[in-house]
Order: C-alpha cells, then sequence, then structure tokens
C-alpha cells in the first residue's frame, strides 16, 4: 500500500473507506505474458487490468481534490495528473483519457460511493463532449461538426447571410435567442469543469470558446433589444405583478395606474397592449375568483400571449408570477377531491379500539364524545383530555385528516401583540360553502380554537405535542436500546440508559402516557421494562477504561478506544502494514468478516487481516479480500 501517495490516503479516508477496502474490488494480479503499461498513472501495470488501473486513476483523481465534491470546484490548471502520454494535464483530461478503465473499475465489485463518484465524472465528460464534440477535452478545442462550432460560426458570421447572428434581426432572433439559452444552460452545467470562473475568466481554448461565444452572442441579442430592454422588463414585470397582488386581494386592478409614477408610457393599459397596435381598454376579468379555474386561466394566458413573453419567459420574475397562479389552480384541483380523499373517510369511517375501551369507534366519534362530555368545560380542557387517550392508530388518523383535509380548507394563524396571541384564523380562499359546511359538522372546534394565548398553541398544537412525546418515548425503550444488552453494555450507553428508564416512567402505570398506548405498544412497554432493569444492573457494575488507542484485554484479546476514552464501535485499524476490525472495541479475531460492500476478509488468531493465503479452502488475495474457492492464488 505505501506506493499510494499519503495524500491519496486522506482523501480515501475522508469519502469514509479505507485504501484497503478501495482496492480490494480490482482484480486480482496473476503471473501471464501481459506487457507492462508504460507512462501515466497506471505505469508498471499490466496492460490487460483494466480495473487496477482505474482503481489507480480514482484514487489520484481523489488527491488531486483533496476532500472537496467535485461538484463543488472549478478546475483549474493547479489540478493535474498522469495522462497516458505521461503527461501533465488537467484532471478533466485525465478523466476523459481514462474513461474506460474508470468504467471497468465501478464494475468490478467496488461500492456505492465508489460509483457514484465515477458516474458522475463520467457524466460531466459525456455532457460536454455531447456539445463541444466528442474528444474536445482531450483536443482543449470545439470539435468542427459540434453543435458550439455551428452556434459560433453563425456568431462570428462564418455561415453566410442566412444563418449570420452578427446581427440580431426580427427574422432571426428566435433561433439565436434560443441557441444562447443552449449556451448558456451548457456553461452553468459545466463551465466550472471546463475552468470558467464566476468572473468569467479561462485558462484554455475550449473554455474560452464557451466564455466568448455566450458573451458575443449575448450582446448581439441585447443590442437588437436595444437599450430600453431592462426598461421592457421591469414595466412588465410591475405591470403583471400589480394585478397578480390586486388578484390575491380580491381588489379590482386599475389599468390606467402608472408603475413609474409620473410616466404617462408606463401605465398598465399600454405594458398590456405591447407590440399590439390595438389599444387595451378592460381586464378581462377585472378581478378573479380565487377558486374559479377558468378565470385565473384567463390570467395565465394574458401573460403567455403578450408579445414581450417570448423575450422574457426566462425570467426569474416572471416565472414567479406564473408559478403563483399556477398554484392557485392546483389548489383548487386539491380541495375539489379532498372530501372524497382516503385521509377524510378514515377520519368518518376506520373505527379504531383504544386501549382501555370496550369497543370501536370513529375517530369522528371519539372526538364528538369528548366535545359533549360535560364535565369539560372549556377548548383547552376538551384538547387535553384528547391528548391524554388518543393513541398511536388514532393519531395517523387525524394527522392525516388535518394535513390533507382540514388546512385545505381552513387556515389556524395567529398575530402576537403585545405578550399575547390573537387569533387570525380563517378559510382558505379557494373553499368553497359546501367544504366550509361540511368542515364545521366533520371536525370539533377544540381542534382549531386558540387555546393558549400565551403560547399561541391551538387545540390541535397540544395534541400533536402529546402525541410526539409519546412517540420519542417509545423510541427510547424500544429502537433506541435494540442493540445494547447486558453483555455489550458501555459507558457511553449512559444518556441512552437514563433516556430509556425515563421514558418507561411515562409509558407506564401512573405515567403521562399510559392512556396513549395501543395493546400491542403496552405489550412492548412491558418487555422494555424488565430490559431495562437488567441493562441498569449491568452497567452499575460495569468497569471502564480511559485508555486511548489498544489495550490488553487478556486471554489474547485486545480492545481499542477513541482517543476520548470511548470504545471504538466499527473500523478498520493499521498497525504498521497490518490490519485489525475493531467491533464494539474489541478486536475481531479467528472469524470471517463480511463488509457493507459485498467483501469477505478473514481475521487470524492475532486479529490480522490474512492476505495472499487459503483459509478453509477460500483463497484471500493480496488485499486481503477473498476471491473463490477455485482459484489457487
Amino acid at each position: 500500500m505505501n506506493k499510494y501517495s499519503s495524500k491519496a490516503v486522506k482523501t480515501a479516508a475522508t469519502v469514509g473507506m479505507s485504501l484497503a477496502m478501495v482496492l480490494s474490488a480490482a482484480a486480482p494480479v496473476m503471473a501471464d505474458s501481459s506487457t507492462a503499461i508504460k507512462g501515466g498513472i497506471c505505469d508498471g501495470l499490466m496492460d490487460d487490468k483494466t480495473a487496477d488501473c482505474g482503481a489507480q486513476v480514482y484514487l489520484e483523481i481523489l488527491s488531486q481534490l483533496d476532500g472537496a465534491k467535485f461538484s463543488t470546484v472549478t478546475l483549474d490548471n493547479d489540478m493535474k495528473a498522469l495522462n497516458k502520454e505521461g503527461e501533465k494535464v488537467n484532471i478533466l483530461e485525465v478523466i476523459a483519457d481514462y474513461a474506460s478503465e474508470l468504467d471497468a473499475f465501478a464494475k468490478s465489485g467496488v461500492g456505492y460511493t465508489e460509483k457514484a463518484n465515477i458516474t458522475t465524472w463520467t457524466n460531466v465528460i459525456k455532457g460536454i463532449e455531447a456539445y463541444a464534440g466528442e474528444g474536445s477535452i482531450k483536443a482543449k478545442d470545439v470539435k468542427d461538426t459540434s453543435k458550439l462550432a455551428k452556434v459560433m460560426k453563425n456568431t462570428n458570421n462564418e455561415t453566410g447571410k442566412e444563418h449570420d447572428w452578427s446581427v440580431i434581426n426580427d427574422d432571426n432572433y428566435l433561433d439565436a435567442k434560443a441557441a444562447l439559452k443552449e449556451l448558456k444552460d451548457f456553461k452553468a452545467d459545466y463551465g466550472k469543469y471546463l475552468g470558467i470562473d464566476s468572473d468569467g475568466e479561462y485558462s484554455n481554448d475550449l473554455a474560452g470558446a464557451v466564455q466568448d461565444t455566450y458573451v458575443s452572442l449575448n450582446n448581439n441579442i441585447n443590442e437588437h433589444l436595444g437599450v430600453t430592454a431592462d426598461k421592457d422588463l421591469s414595466f412588465f414585470v410591475l405591470a403583471f405583478d400589480t394585478i397578480l397582488q390586486n388578484d390575491l386581494d380580491g381588489k379590482t386592478t386599475d389599468i390606467q395606474t402608472e408603475v413609474e409614477k409620473g410616466n404617462k408610457n408606463s401605465t398598465i393599459a399600454l405594458i398590456l397592449q405591447g407590440e399590439k397596435k390595438e389599444e387595451v381598454k378592460t381586464l378581462d376579468p377585472a378581478k378573479i375568483e380565487l377558486n374559479n379555474k377558468t378565470q385565473i386561466k384567463k390570467r395565465i394566458d394574458l401573460i403567455k400571449n403578450h408579445s414581450y413573453y417570448d423575450r422574457f419567459k426566462d425570467e426569474d420574475s416572471v416565472i414567479a408570477i406564473l408559478d403563483a397562479y399556477q398554484e392557485l389552480l392546483d389548489n383548487i384541483g386539491t380541495n375539489a377531491d379532498v372530501l372524497k380523499s382516503d385521509e377524510y373517510n378514515a377520519f368518518i369511517k376506520t373505527k379504531v379500539a383504544n386501549v382501555k375501551a370496550d369497543n370501536k369507534v370513529t375517530l369522528k366519534e371519539f372526538l364528538k364524545n369528548i366535545d359533549e362530555d360535560k364535565n369539560l368545560k372549556t377548548d383547552k380542557e376538551k384538547a387535553e383530555k384528547l391528548a391524554s387517550l388518543l393513541n398511536s392508530e388514532q393519531w395517523v388518523i387525524l394527522k392525516d385528516a388535518k394535513e390533507e383535509v382540514m388546512d385545505s380548507i381552513y387556515t389556524m394563524e395567529t398575530r402576537k401583540v403585545g405578550n399575547y396571541y390573537v387569533n387570525k384564523s380563517d378559510y382558505t380562499t379557494n373553499s368553497t360553502s359546501a367544504q366550509r359546511s361540511t368542515f364545521n359538522n366533520t371536525f370539533p372546534g377544540y381542534l382549531y380554537a386558540l387555546v393558549d394565548k400565551e403560547e399561541g398553541l391551538f387545540g390541535y398544537d397540544l395534541v400533536e405535542k402529546q402525541m410526539n412525546e409519546v412517540a420519542e418515548a417509545l423510541e427510547a425503550v424500544t429502537t433506541a436500546i435494540a442493540k445494547i444488552t447486558p453483555a455489550n453494555i458501555k459507558a457511553t450507553d449512559k444518556k441512552t440508559l437514563e433516556a430509556a428508564e425515563d421514558a418507561i416512567y411515562e409509558l407506564t402505570k401512573g405515567g403521562d402516557y399510559e392512556d396513549n398506548l395501543t395493546k400491542t405498544e403496552a405489550k412492548t412497554v412491558r418487555a422494555a421494562e424488565t430490559k431495562i432493569e437488567n441493562l441498569r444492573e449491568a452497567f452499575d457494575n460495569l468497569g471502564t477504561t480511559a485508555v486511548a488507542g489498544w489495550y490488553d484485554m487478556g486471554n489474547g484479546n485486545w480492545g481499542y478506544n477513541n482517543e476520548d476514552g470511548t470504545p471504538a464501535a466499527y473500523k478498520w485499524v493499521a498497525s504498521g502494514s497490518d490490519w485489525y476490525m475493531i467491533k464494539d472495541g474489541k478486536m475481531l479475531r479467528n472469524t470471517w468478516l463480511a463488509t457493507d460492500g459485498g467483501r469477505w476478509y478473514y481475521l487470524d488468531n492475532a486479529g490480522k487481516m490474512v492476505t495472499n493465503q487459503s483459509v478453509d479452502g477460500c483463497w484471500i488475495n493480496s488485499y486481503g479480500v477473498y476471491m473463490s474457492p477455485s482459484y489457487n492464488g
């Protein structure tokens, strides 16, 4: 392993893998008559060891990235490695040069991270060469028959008047604009890999061709649109945003309003007219109903049919206005179905039993019974009663009904005034009269009443808080301690154990959450109570060590602690040229080990990872990886 740089080892560790694990997927080296590769990263390897070469290239690229994500860096000339000719070149060219070797390495059984990295790298190569031409990266220049070459020629008037974009006019504007968008998207997706920085600076001919062509074509188009281009866009956005805001507020828009005060040419009427000669006298409709699909679609059409729309349709501000109208349409579609949804039907039809109930009832009936309880005088008392009795099965139904049905028809909102909150709740603007009536008859008022003015909490909020606490308590006594046993409990498990003890108190008799459990959960809690008692006994008798690193446990066993003295959970540890596996603070011995990547290793009596020998009739290669029973080394 010492033939790889310490930088590469560091980088491999950064991405969460040992160097041995990265290399273990490469094909085993067998004696044959192949010739050795000369020059480049793979110098000295046999010429048919494609995956081995890919592994070396992979590590070299990682070392150049030095822990940074490929997608976040601008590749400059400081990131260099050897190509197949032995020349130091930009790592983008290295990836292009060794694409087949990297692909072979990715297919040789490596893990998800390695495959994902290689896929990302090679997809960048494919994307660049799909636009700039195959071989353009290695040639450091644009290929003559590529899409980019055609745009360059048109921009520089090298193809004759028919495709001359050096001067933009009404006839070629749309074609030039489409080409500019494609070039802009390409630059956004791949510019940093070519070495184009945020200031538009570049260091090679290929990057220069992209940047210079973009600047030239953009300037030509802007010259055609004239110096008023920015003002046209500003007026366009201001006019339609004014209409949108009035629509949302239920107001009529005065189309004689000037979006720039004192400028008679900036009225909404003139902006709506655009390049058309016919004067706009009215806005149809004058204002819209937010639950009327036809009227909302008319607003969208008004924008898209405008003569300036093609100029400005890619602008974020224009897209945002259209998105706002589209959201209104989507909400109407959602509301039309909420009272037929599975969530609504579950609330009114599904019968669920509480742990102390003798019969099953629907959640609608369950909530109604609490609402009609004469012993409960206030909405807060009713919400607290529901919170104390609701179980997890009922909570799932209520939570779904709240998010999918209630929120579509009614919005619970508050506003703070001084030290208290006031209720600002109301029906949603796109809900219908029939939906509002059904809402009132189905969901009891204490759910959406403001029951705590100091905290700004509704009745539903009190229920949600309690049920979240119940879920956390159940997790503390089940999932959180699932892998802890009296035999393996450690000093670092103290907080987990204490949390489980606190939770078991609340979940059992006399606790706040006893009545929130289903019968199945209650049975689970009883079993957890016994386990937690046993864990406490084992923990109190636990001896701990604060030694960092290796320490002798006796009988040939060794332990290994992290720098803070806590037992290492699961990790490879190198000692000299040998590798050892630590699990739960203890070195593994005399055992096979399967990793997440599907590779098998064997650890001998001394705990050392075995290499270059047969164990149980299974051959293990020089990287410590089991190959196959038939392979004899």
